[in-house]
Order: structure tokens, then C-alpha cells, then sequence
């Protein structure tokens, strides 16, 4: 039965992806929200998520995914704004929810701390699909994405040391801090040291002329793990180790990959990120029954509320962080803000508030509380928090994830535009081009023929057109005509490509060409395609 689950699984990741983008809303809500309406179902079989599974399976790859696309020197920029959340408002928002817990719900207060390290993390893969829907501004971006990145080492070490304290019932500051400085240390160099190796093996592979694609990206999906297991094994953040390993190969991709490589493994992580991240949230949905069935003697409207008043205080919590740490920097400490750039307008505070949605992380550390005490009584109100925090995790991924897009459509260019990174990109794509005319230039005193002179006139105006292009984008001097005129170009491309691929369908209809040479054509029409986008 586990591959019709499987795939059950799967058709419904692409049928829920469908509806999504039928109805433009970010697919972690829809996901949900199916996996939910599924679980209701009567007959289907209830599903119970291991914790394992998911710290091991979905997680390194997705977070070493996100390192690999993580803007390095915007993360170094914005480092103030994002420790300030991913370690202040972690702590702050765990103490509020175990003081909130223990005078709403009665639990204890180490209870109440269980259920703030889990809750105090934000989800980086939620965030990340909400981001690209909507096409956040690229310092809002780097801001909540690295914030989300970091937050679950913080987060993971205060609900670690609350369980310590509710099974033994001791508890020590400075051992956790220790404890703190230990985890994100050794994850972090695990993550490096890792990454230096594996860029060490493919540099190695690739100049003895032993690599091809299905090498390399072989080795990149094998990493995530390689860099997550020995880091969880002694006791360090596997998350940090994905994570820093993945913006140290990203920052070396150019030694390690060819063309060739970079563009399949590109596919396969696109589909890879894909699948996880269908799976992950569907699964989340699914748990409902479960969990609902540990808890009968709770009346299902009172955990709900309580559940809902969790969820409520984390966003009233994160607003109260948020402008008081903008107040404090940005007024009273105008010195921290040096290279942050402009200060911040209150409607992008106030979509910084509100992008504080809570995921797999979170369900996977509550499935993870352990069932047993070492006395071998049972961990109090362990399906109280479980539910409790399945309920946070539905309200924020559908309350803030449909509400979020529109909000930040409303506000518009008062969050600030990524107009200057825009002429960023075109002044690059001049510089590059000048570079290869000049290389061009260079090379003319070896020609000896007048082949060499002919294509590298032709390979000059093609890059002088190019150079003369990007530098009018660059400096804002390109006019409507300009624009207007490259509009045209993609359009013809585009018919041009469409008259290629007619022919070449026609040449393998009639058999002129074997199908190794078809898919060979096929592959070239498909980049130059790849570059009208």
C-alpha cells in the first residue's frame, strides 16, 4: 500500500498546485488546507507524521536549497535587523507564549516554555513561496528569509532544554547559553568544513575528467544530508550546517559545475523543491485526525480558541518587537542603521510584523516532544501542545499567507522598490559585455585568417548592441523607443523559434533525422526559448 499512498501523494500535490494557480493564491495555503480537507474525509487512513522524517528528510534540502539562493552580502547587510529577530524575538516570543500558556490553558511554565521554542521559529519555506508570489522588495526579502534561516537553531535550543527541564526537572541559564554557542558554532563550521570538502571532490572530479551532469547533481543532492547528519549526530544545528554549506557551494558554483551541470541541476532541485515542499505542507493538513484523537477530553471549540489566542499573541508579540527595535535603532542609534540604507517606511514594519508564519519546523519539533519520561510516565499535556500547535501552524499559513499577498499589493511602492538593483543587473550585463569585447580586441593580433576577422566582427557589433543596450537601462537614459524596440525583438525571436521548431518536428516525423540528433536540436531551440524569459 506505501506506493499507492505515494503516489496518491504526489497526484495530489500537482492537482492542489493546479488549483493554486487557478486561483492565484500561494500553494503552502492551498496545500493545507487540502491536506486538511482530506484528513476529513471519512475512510482515508490516518496519516502520522514521524518527527524524524521530517528533520531528516524534508529538512536539509530544503534549507540547503534556500542557502544556495540566499544573497550573501544582502544577509551581512541587513545582520542587525535579522539576529534582532531570529534571536530577540525568538526568546521574547518564548517567554511570552509560556507566561500566556500557563495563565490561559494552566500548564506549567516549563510547559509553557515546550511550547514557546516551538512556536517562536517562523517557517523559511512558507515565507519564501508567499515572497516570489507577490515579489517582495529585495531588502524585505533578504530580511525575512535570513531571519527564518537562523531563528530554528534559537528556537530548537530553548525547546530542547524546556523538555530537559520538564523531564528532570532541573534547568540551568548558563548551561544553555553554553549549550546555545555550541550548537550554532558547531553547525555553522560543520556546515563550511563540508562544503570545503565537497567543492575540494568536484573540483578534483572535474579536472581528472571523470564528472558529467548526472555526476554533479548526484553529489549536490547527496550534500544537504552529508552537511545535516554529522552535524545533528554530535549534538550541533543541522539546519545551520545545510544552511552554511549551501551559500559556501553557491559561492563557488562557478569552479565546481560547468554550464552543462548547473543548468540540469537546476531542474532537478526546481522539481525537487517542488515535491518537498507539496508533501511537506499537504502532510501537515493530514495530521488533523491524529491529533484530534489523543486529546477527548478537551471539548474541539476550547482548544481551537486556545489555540487561536496562541497564534493571536505571536503577532501581537512580533509588532511590538518589530517597530520597538526600528524605534530604538533607527532613532535613538542612528550610528547601527550605517549601510542599511534608507529607514524604513511603517508599511514595510508592518508587512515585517506580519510575515511571521509558522510551518514544518514547528510540527515537527511538537511531534517530536517524547512520549515517555525517563521515569516512564507520560509526558504531561504532550497532545494538548501538539494540537495547540497544529492549530498556530493552520491559522498562520492560511490567515497570514491569504492575507499577506494582498496586503503587500495594497501598500505597493511604499515598501520600497528594487529599482537600483534593476540597474544594478543591466550596468552588469554591460560590464560583461565590454569585458568580452575586449577580449575580442585582444585576440585580434593571433588571427591569421580572414575567417577569425569575420566571426569576431560579427561576435563585436553582437556584443557592442548588447553593451550599448544594458548601459542605457543602467543610467536611466533608455527611452520608450528602446524598449519598445527590444519588445519587438523577443516577440520575433519568438515566432522564429516557433518556425524552428515546427521544422525540426517535421524532419523527425519524416525520419530525416535519428532522435538523437532531434533531441540534441531540441535542447538548443529550449535554452535559446529559456533566454525570451
Amino acid at each position: 500500500m506505501t506506493g499507492a499512498y505515494l503516489t496518491a501523494l504526489l497526484a495530489t500535490i500537482v492537482a492542489l498546485a493546479l488549483i493554486a494557480k487557478q486561483l492565484r493564491v500561494p500553494y503552502p495555503v492551498v496545500f493545507v488546507i487540502g491536506g486538511l480537507a482530506i484528513a476529513l474525509i471519512p475512510g482515508v487512513p490516518t496519516v502520522e507524521l514521524r518527527p524524524d522524517l521530517v528533520f531528516l528528510l524534508f529538512l536539509p534540502p530544503l534549507i540547503f536549497g534556500d542557502g544556495w539562493t540566499t544573497d550573501y552580502r544582502s544577509f551581512v547587510r541587513y545582520r542587525r535587523p535579522i539576529f534582532a529577530l531570529a534571536i530577540g524575538l525568538v526568546f521574547v516570543t518564548s517567554v511570552a507564549v509560556a507566561f500566556a500558556a500557563h495563565w490561559l490553558i494552566g500548564l506549567p511554565l516549563a510547559l509553557g516554555f515546550v511550547l514557546g521554542g516551538i512556536l517562536s521559529p517562523t517557517d523559511a519555506v512558507a515565507t519564501d513561496a508567499i515572497a516570489e508570489e507577490v515579489e517582495l522588495p529585495r531588502r524585505l526579502t533578504s530580511i525575512i528569509s535570513g531571519e527564518s534561516l537562523i531563528n530554528d537553531a534559537s528556537g530548537l535550543v530553548i525547546y530542547r532544554f524546556a523538555v530537559l527541564a520538564v523531564a528532570t526537572g532541573a534547568f540551568s541559564p548558563a548551561i544553555a547559553v553554553a549549550q546555545f554557542v555550541y550548537v550554532v558554532a558547531a553547525g555553522v563550521a560543520i556546515g563550511l568544513i563540508g562544503g570545503w570538502l565537497v567543492a575540494k571532490l568536484m573540483l578534483a572530479i572535474r579536472r581528472k575528467g571523470l564528472g558529467d551532469e548526472l555526476i554533479a547533481v548526484s553529489i549536490s543532492l547527496v550534500t544537504p544530508f552529508a552537511l545535516y547528519v554529522p552535524a545533528d549526530a554530535i549534538g550541533a544545528s543541522g539546519v545551520l550546517a545545510a544552511l552554511s554549506g549551501g551559500i559556501y557551494l553557491s559561492r563557488k558554483s562557478w569552479l565546481i559545475f560547468d554550464a552543462d551541470s548547473r543548468i540540469a541541476a537546476g531542474s532537478v532541485w526546481n522539481l525537487l523543491f517542488f515535491v518537498f515542499n507539496g508533501a511537506a505542507f499537504v502532510l501537515i493538513g493530514l495530521q488533523l485526525r491524529a491529533i484530534v484523537r489523543a486529546l477527548p477530553e478537551y471539548s474541539l471549540p476550547t482548544l481551537i480558541g486556545w489555540g487561536l489566542a496562541v497564534w493571536l499573541l505571536l503577532i501581537v508579540v512580533r509588532y511590538a518587537w518589530v517597530y520597538g527595535v526600528a524605534f530604538v535603532t533607527w532613532r535613538l542609534f542612528p550610528q547601527s542603521r550605517r549601510g542599511e540604507g534608507a529607514p524604513p517606511t511603517w508599511q514595510s514594519l508592518f508587512v515585517l510584523s506580519f510575515a511571521g508564519m509558522r510551518g514544518i519546523v514547528s510540527l515537527a519539533a511538537a511531534l517530536a516532544v517524547p512520549e515517555l519520561m525517563p521515569s516512564g510516565a507520560p509526558f504531561p499535556d504532550r497532545p494538548l501542545i501538539l494540537f495547540i500547535t497544529f492549530v498556530v501552524i493552520l491559522a498562520s499559513l492560511v490567515g497570514e499567507g491569504l492575507v499577506l499577498p494582498g496586503m503587500i499589493r495594497w501598500f505597493g511602492a511604499t515598501l520600497g522598490s528594487d529599482e537600483d538593483a534593476e540597474r544594478a543587473l543591466a550596468a552588469a550585463r554591460a560590464q560583461t559585455a565590454g569585458a568580452a569585447r575586449e577580449r575580442l580586441r585582444a585576440l585580434e593580433a593571433t588571427f591569421d585568417s580572414a575567417a577569425e576577422w569575420e566571426v569576431a566582427g560579427r561576435l563585436q557589433a553582437a556584443y557592442e548592441d548588447r553593451e550599448t543596450h544594458y548601459r542605457a537601462h543602467a543610467d536611466g537614459s533608455a527611452s520608450g523607443d528602446d524598449t519598445q524596440q527590444h519588445e519587438i525583438e523577443r516577440r520575433l525571436r519568438a515566432e522564429a523559434h516557433a518556425a524552428e521548431r515546427r521544422a525540426l518536428l517535421e524532419l523527425r516525423r519524416t525520419g530525416a533525422i535519428t532522435n538523437e540528433a532531434y533531441r540534441s536540436l531540441e535542447w538548443d531551440l529550449d535554452l535559446a526559448e529559456s533566454h525570451l524569459t
